[in-house]
């Protein structure tokens, strides 16, 4: 009998599952098209329809217009019976939105900072007064989850942040037992590099299933989507090319003393250092140039002959190797770019593109990202709405907790 039961309440949950995808993905449906689409009898169908809709779980809408016969009634998921909340913290700004069911962003906040002024502890701090007041406005009970974005790579088997260059004290922080501890909701994470890639596949490029995506910011990370799939490798440090030991001159003694914080290839060709080269460069030679930040470094870029020729010839056959060898390695269809190096423009790519050329044996594509600073919030959203398709699709009494009747 105990097996009975066992199997009723699972083929249940089963056709609940069944049921609210083909609502989330096709609706809205009558139920007889419900029945139809799963191939579940039409009473089994208005049994489960009526136990949900009667705890607001699915909605009921308007009779379907029509003369002939009974007019069945659309039934309707309610994408608002719950929210998420998306938080993506990265070196420079934290990017926080709620979003209903299918994703659609109904609060959004921004905090901007700079690198050198701040501590991991006070951005930390900042983002949750943040969270706190968006999260009052609607409700705890109505939040189901945290999709979380960490500045940094951490190890995925500790949670703990591994490497940061630039903020220090973020080494050592488990950014997702922190928010879980605070707010006692479930919390996923991933590094808003890895979020940033999902995001530029969901938004830009859904029909590409092998793409690199490659950001040079404060740092360089990337992210490696193979067979449609975002990948961490082993405890989630796959793509951390900021470590690959290439350099157009590259020095092995240089490569073993450094900074193991900061890898070598970034400490070749990342913002800071071309901010850093620029800035030199004006000094030495007496040039009334103001630069504040990188986008001063950009204007200069297109409108100065010698600080574009300054630029390309400290780091584009730095960058194109580091690109190249990814290439080579992963065979990828697409190749993008994206953080503050893309304000240097169409001329910067299309040299970059031609000494990746001139290394590999095969063309790919090379692009600049559309999506710029929406693309990590963007992949916090998608990794945020594939997590509750998951349990709502195989486990729906455990989504929606006791209002889904167990049968």
């Amino acid at each position: 009998m105990a097996d009975k039961k066992y199997n009723q309440k699972y083929i249940k949950s089963r056709n609940q599952g069944l049921i609210l995808k083909l609502l989330k993905n096709d609706g809205p449906m009558s139920r007889a098209s419900i029945s139809k689409e799963i191939g579940i009898v039409r009473s089994t169908v208005s049994e489960i329809c009526n136990d949900m809709v009667a705890n607001n779980i699915i909605l009921e809408g308007k009779k379907v217009e029509g003369n002939l016969g009974k007019r069945p009634t659309l039934i309707y998921f309610n994408k608002d019976y719950y929210y998420f909340v998306s938080i993506v913290i990265t070196i420079r700004e934290a990017n926080i939105v709620v979003c209903n069911l299918i994703g659609e962003i109904i609060e959004e906040e921004t905090i901007q900072y700079s690198v050198e002024e701040v501590s991991a502890k006070k951005i930390t701090e900042t983002v949750f007064k943040k969270t706190d007041r968006i999260i009052s406005k609607i409700g705890i009970e109505k939040i189901c989850l945290i999709s979380l974005g960490s500045p940094e790579t951490f190890n995925t088997r500790t949670g703990k942040i591994k490497w940061a260059p630039y903020i220090s004290d973020w080494i050592g922080m488990d950014l997702r037992e922190l928010f879980f501890e605070r707010y006692k909701i479930d919390v996923i994470l991933k590094d808003h590099v890895k979020l940033e890639t999902i995001g530029e596949q969901w938004k830009s490029f859904s029909n590409f299933s092998n793409i690199i995506y490659i950001v040079v910011t404060y740092g360089i990370g990337s992210g490696i989507i193979i067979d449609g799939q975002i990948r961490e490798g082993k405890s989630g440090y796959l793509g951390e090319i900021a470590f690959l030991p290439v350099a157009e001159n590259f020095d092995y003694n240089e490569l073993l003393n450094g900074n193991k914080n900061l890898g070598y290839f970034e400490s070749k060709c990342d913002i800071r250092v071309i901010t850093e080269i620029v800035k030199e460069y004006i000094k030495a030679n007496n040039l009334q140039y103001n630069i504040s930040n990188f986008s001063d470094i950009a204007s200069l870029y297109n409108l100065k002959t010698e600080i574009r020729d300054l630029i390309n010839n400290s780091i584009i056959r730095t960058l194109a190797l580091g690109i190249a060898s990814l290439v080579i390695t992963l065979d990828p269809e697409l190749v993008v770019i994206n953080g503050e190096i893309v304000e240097l423009g169409q001329d910067f790519l299309n040299l970059l593109k031609n000494e990746v050329e001139k290394i590999i044996p095969y063309k790919r594509d090379v692009v600049f990202s559309s999506l710029r600073n929406r693309s990590k919030i963007y992949g916090a959203i998608k990794n945020g709405l594939d997590y509750i398709d998951f349990i709502i699709f195989r486990e729906p009494q455990s989504f929606y907790g006791s209002n889904m009747k167990q049968g």
